[in-house]
């Protein structure tokens, strides 16, 4: 006669609740991680925080790449403007007109930086 207890049916059975246990107690955990609000409020925030940052340094890397540009031409408009200064200032008529150049070239400069900063603040 057989020992029930060693039964080919008998430990598929206990296989099949072993394997529901796990399967129950995996579910359970997964409930219980889904519950916890603090935790999942906690790495929303986490979440948030890493995308503002990751934001924020891409803005200021564009910002200081277009700062950067502003200043480059304004140092080509100010090269170029050096050579005609010169040649005014060899004739005394045309002061007058360097004057109305270095507002111009003045002007122009202050203007790319604005446009700079008024960038950045929009960003």
């Amino acid at each position: 006669m057989s020992n029930p207890e060693t039964h080919p049916e008998n430990e598929r059975l206990r296989a099949e609740i072993e394997q529901t246990r796990a399967d129950l107690g995996e579910t359970v955990q997964q409930l219980a991680a889904k519950t916890d609000v603090k935790a999942r409020a906690k790495q929303t925030a986490a979440d948030l925080s890493d995308r503002a940052k990751q934001t924020a340094a891409e803005a200021g890397a564009k910002a200081a790449d277009a700062a950067g540009a502003a200043v480059g031409t304004a140092k080509l408009q100010a090269a170029s403007l050096e050579g005609k200064v010169a040649e005014i200032r060899q004739d005394p008529a045309r002061r007058r007109l360097l004057t109305v150049v270095a507002l111009v070239a003045a002007a122009v400069a202050v203007g790319g930086l604005v446009a700079v900063v008024i960038r950045r603040r929009q960003a």
